[in-house]
């Protein structure tokens, strides 16, 4: 069956459930290409201190029914709640409307997408590389996102990779179980580190090595991201436990040599 596409008219609307840190700065990152629409269920606060600042900048905080109701839907909430809003949008959504998570795993998010949505539901899967800290370091010019064509129609997904590049991202085209082998070493693993380093109270120092920088800025990058983020990625990635363990494994093999008797 022919998947519906989005109706065409002057300005598409983006609609973002969930207003954390990386929702505000994707909300920041839409407003030239349409008019974005923000629900948070916490949001009272929120609405209050920045309806006038929002409207006037093309986004403001509205109802999940009119936010549900856009051409492109983030669904920008923790991994583990993916399936509760998932269940709670299905009944409103409209089937032009195209669903995007920006999870940090993939298979999970993309199952239950597929589960609670409608089967006729355009899903797109992704995971930008980049977050507020590293955008306010290093701009968002050339910073990656990974992008998994579940099921959506293929005027859709060129415009939203229109989009995409127009923002100057680099785009990584993946399949979700493909996204989750790599990140089970390349996010997991290091936030695993990252965590681990903190009870060290390690800080900058004059008599240090280049590669202890390494180390403190690998323990600074996780202090701003949430403990359900760390995790979320942790228990909802198939692949991390196997990474955690063998990393594990080798450090007490190493740590266990030391009893041994020296070599001569």
């Amino acid at each position: 069956m022919k998947k519906p596409t989005a109706k065409p008219g002057n300005k598409p609307t983006f609609g973002i459930i969930g207003y954390g840190r990386f929702g505000r700065l994707w909300a920041q990152c839409l407003k030239p290409f349409g008019n974005v629409k923000i629900f948070e269920k916490n949001s009272r606060t929120v609405r209050q201190n920045n309806t006038a600042k929002n409207n006037q900048q093309s986004s403001a905080f509205v109802s999940l029914k009119e936010t549900v109701a856009s051409d492109f839907l983030f669904l920008l909430v923790p991994i583990s709640e993916i399936e509760t809003v998932s269940k709670k949008i299905a009944p409103i959504i409209s089937p032009t409307t195209v669903v995007i998570d920006a999870c940090s795993v993939k298979v999970h998010p993309v199952k239950m997408m597929k589960k609670w949505l409608p089967k006729e539901q355009q899903i797109i899967a992704t995971h930008p590389l980049f977050g507020p800290d590293s955008v306010k370091k290093f701009g968002l010019k050339d910073q990656k996102i990974v992008v998994c064509n579940i099921r959506c129609a293929k005027n859709n997904l060129q415009n939203f990779v229109k989009y995409l590049k127009k923002l100057e991202l680099k785009i990584i085209h993946a399949t979700p179980e493909e996204h989750d082998r790599q990140m089970a070493k390349s996010q997991a693993l290091v936030h695993f580190l990252g965590r681990g380093l903190g009870p060290l109270n390690l800080a900058p120092q004059p008599i240090a090595t280049p590669d202890y920088n390494t180390l403190l800025r690998m323990n600074d990058m996780v202090q701003n991201d949430t403990w359900q983020l760390f995790f979320d990625m942790q228990n909802y990635n198939s692949y991390t436990k196997k990474i955690r363990q063998t990393f594990l494994k080798s450090l007490q093999k190493l740590n266990h040599a030391f009893k041994k008797k020296p070599r001569r």
